[in-house]
């Protein structure tokens, strides 16, 4: 059922034209209007995706990733782009008649969209102008194994006056082609539930090298733009580029001819990690010159831009005579702008800018300190944050841009850190509980056409979501509604996903991935079914608080019993830790690992062992001592600092942030992986912009803040800063929770402490500081404390 009067209208699509690979659809609406309106609600979706502009203004983008059984719409209060007299709306469409890591195609394209107000009434249908973009070459390659195709795109023949100017054109046809509302696949259609993306324009800051030399063989016909790049780029001299001057929004750039059959390059910064579309500005061509754009995160140490052999983010323009300008369709995460122009044997007057495209997340959050370290990790942890939340929790911006549901819940806790906001997570529950697999698995992303991409491990987390949400929200109304999704999860692990001794297996038909490392993880991995154990705790919670006391009572039968066989079967009595699993002759394998004893901990097993279970693997791998056995990634290390500052270790969990991700500063984001871009190698594929590593948001928070949530929606916290790292003494952070802000702020002064807590009504603290007894507080309470 709608509340839009998107169902008076009819989705529409460009004349006859075929659902053909790599189509840009364009649509017109011209109308009059005697005055604006206080509001105007224009509702609108497309398959797969639309820019919209009003009166020549981009108003925004979208839909949402989903589903075309109900089908995301976006609404716009366009009034502020309207104007009496005469107006039209422009919109830009594109499918690419191909399935991604965030869309699936289902041979149908089309638009729909409804404005509704003041007796005025704007309905798709065969009225609007319309046709397929005949500047775009079709047969490209994908940006990415993950992504949409390049676009390639011929200035002359689109030059997008369209979009800008007050005259509709005059030689388009109508859209002749339309479907009724609720025609398949689209037979529903739902809000988005989250809010629009920003679209602010960014200049990009400065210049870095240059370059020029011969084009290679076969680069003016080229269905990948990159590929000639690597043959020039690494054979080219690379040096100092000339400054640049900010001009509007963009920065100029003035590329000299390097004549017929040869290149002239210069890559730019954009100053920061971002995400969206290219706008260019070109003046001064003759007409047919060819500008290539390469989108990269990392510059090689003589400024050459990398450009890995296996991803292809780039995208061409063909210049018309004079002035050129265009705005790309596809969003591009880098820092990083390579401008290749190609048989210019004039110069050209190129201006650069970005529409910057992500989620609008309203941060309260803070964190500050006296290390500079410290404050610069923090930094690019939020950058990185803000970045990988777009239409959903992303990965990456640059290579893939898909929701990773092991990403996702780090995300979320990052994200709580600096918004008390829980729509993202809210939307992504629901959007990969809709992919399934028919035994019950939730697929690691979705949408998705990957179907290598089922991770059993990444469907207890998305178990574990749904407390997460409670635990931040303290409702437990999404897991009701999930419940049935739950039950049929839970029917894989209580039969295909078991083995004959009864633990979880590792299951061949699917990607057990566990981490980024060498865990072991075929036959019976102990990591698996630890998680199995956190989740089914986690169920009988969440059961018991929604009433459902029969299930709540099972679910912890089932916990404590596979508990029970995970100590007697994995639990090593002679080494004090549990093994990492068993081989294919059930025989306990020679690891223990800092995953399998940080999971024990989080599932509480052997808690008597716990002091001993960090300090023989934890706390070495903390303080960067050599240990043998399998080391937890970026990404999973958030898992082991939550174990560690729970045991009292904060101290050590600041010190292993500043020391892995120091090298991570000058590149403005956070690793996928610690290390990796030491070698900056061609062939790799790893990514600056990774928010799964970005959970410093949080752990500083909870360390040198002190303040860690121990009840649900943030009622209880417990307050224990660390008071005692040699390399701060001062530092304010600020916690989001939805009751308000909690701040908490120090500082040292020959060995006393000054701290202040400030608390919102309805929370109340656990408070644990030198030499002061355990205690309790609430509104706001100050101390004065010995330290060292």
């Amino acid at each position: 059922m709608t509340v839009c009067p998107l169902s008076r209208a009819r989705w529409i699509w460009p004349g006859k034209a075929p659902y053909a690979h790599n189509t840009h659809a364009q649509y017109r609406r011209d109308f009059d209007l005697q005055r604006v309106p206080d509001e105007a609600p224009f509702h609108i979706t497309a398959d797969h995706a639309y820019m919209l502009y009003v009166n020549g203004r981009y108003v925004g983008r979208g839909p949402a990733r989903g589903y075309q059984r109900s089908w995301p719409y976006d609404t716009y209060d366009i009034a502020p782009y309207l104007r009496s007299g005469h107006n039209w709306i422009s919109v830009r469409h594109y499918n690419g008649g191909i399935s991604t890591f965030g869309y699936i195609f289902e041979w149908r394209a089309g638009m729909l969209c409804a404005g509704v107000w003041d007796g005025l009434e704007l309905l798709s249908d065969e009225r609007w102008l319309s046709r397929v973009s005949p500047a775009v070459r079709a047969d490209v390659r994908r940006v990415s194994t993950q992504l949409n195709l390049q676009e390639q795109v011929d200035g002359r023949l689109d030059d997008q006056a369209w979009i800008a100017s007050p005259t509709p054109p005059t030689t388009w046809t109508e859209a002749t082609t339309t479907l009724p509302y609720g025609s398949m696949p689209w037979h529903a259609i739902e809000p988005r539930g989250i809010p629009n993306l920003t679209g602010g324009v960014l200049a990009y800051e400065r210049t870095c090298a240059q370059a020029s030399g011969p084009c290679a063989d076969g680069w003016d016909d080229t269905p990948d733009v990159a590929a000639p790049f690597r043959i020039e780029g690494p054979a080219a001299a690379w040096t100092e580029a000339p400054p640049a001057a900010a001009e509007g929004d963009g920065l100029e750039l003035r590329l000299q001819p390097a004549g017929k059959g040869r290149f002239a390059a210069v890559t730019i910064d954009l100053g920061c990690l971002s995400v969206g579309t290219l706008i260019v500005e070109a003046d001064g061509a003759a007409g047919g010159e060819t500008l290539d754009f390469h989108f990269t995160e990392l510059l090689i140490e003589d400024g050459a831009p990398l450009v890995p052999n296996t991803i292809s983010m780039a995208c061409r323009l063909i210049l018309a005579e004079g002035r050129t300008r265009h705005e790309f369709f596809h969003i591009m995460g880098h820092r990083y702008l390579t401008v290749v122009a190609r048989d210019a044997e004039r110069p050209l007057r190129v201006r650069l800018a970005l529409r910057e495209t992500i989620y609008p997340l309203e941060v309260v959050g803070r964190f500050d300190c006296d290390d500079p370290t410290l404050n610069a990790i923090h930094r690019i942890c939020v950058r990185t944050q803000r970045i990988c939340a777009l239409d959903s929790y992303v990965d990456t911006p640059w290579r893939e841009q898909a929701q990773w549901w092991g990403d996702a819940r780090v995300q979320a806790a990052n994200t709580f850190h600096l918004a008390d906001d829980t729509r993202l997570l809210a939307r992504g529950i629901r959007s990969i509980a809709r992919q399934e697999v028919p035994n019950g698995l939730t697929y690691g992303h979705a949408p998705t056409n990957s179907h290598a991409c089922i991770l059993p491990d990444f469907s207890i987390t998305w178990v574990l979501s749904l407390w997460d949400h409670y635990w931040q929200t303290g409702r437990t109304d999404l897991f009701v509604e999930q419940w049935p999704r739950v039950q049929r999860l839970l029917g894989y692990f209580r039969g295909e996903g078991r083995g004959a001794n009864g633990l979880l297996r590792y299951d061949r038909r699917y990607w057990l991935f566990l981490d980024w490392s060498t865990l072991p993880k075929e036959q019976t991995p102990t990591l698996l079914n630890l998680w199995y154990i956190i989740m089914l705790d986690r169920l009988a919670r969440l059961a018991a608080l929604a009433g459902m006391t029969g299930e709540a009572v099972e679910f912890e039968r089932q916990r404590d019993n596979h508990a029970a066989l995970t100590d007697r079967l994995l639990w090593d009595a002679q080494a004090g830790l549990f093994r990492d699993g068993l081989d294919d002759a059930e025989r306990p394998l020679a690891s223990w690992s800092v995953h399998s004893q940080t999971a024990a901990i989080l599932a509480n097993l052997r808690p008597e062992h716990h002091a001993a279970m960090a300090a023989a693997r934890l706390l070495p791998f903390l303080q960067g001592r050599e240990l043998t056995d399998p080391l937890p990634s970026s990404f999973w290390v958030h898992y082991v600092y939550e174990a560690m500052v729970q045991a009292g270790h904060g101290r050590e969990v600041i010190d292993h942030i500043r020391r892995n991700y120091a090298p991570m500063i000058p590149s403005g984001g956070a690793w996928e992986i610690f290390g990796w871009n030491a070698d900056r190698s061609s062939t790799l594929v790893w990514s600056n912009s990774h928010a799964w590593s970005a959970h410093p948001i949080k752990h500083l928070a909870a360390t040198l803040g002190g303040i860690t949530q121990t009840g649900a929606a943030w009622r209880r916290i417990r307050f224990a800063p660390v008071l005692d790292d040699p390399q701060v003494g001062r530092a304010d952070v600020t916690v989001p929770t939805p009751h308000g802000l909690i701040r908490a702020a120090w500082s040292c002064t020959e060995g006393q402490a000054e701290v202040s807590l400030d608390l919102p009504d309805g929370v109340q603290a656990a408070t644990v500081l030198p030499g002061e007894a355990p205690g309790s507080a609430a509104g706001s309470a100050r101390w004065r404390v010995r330290v060292g």
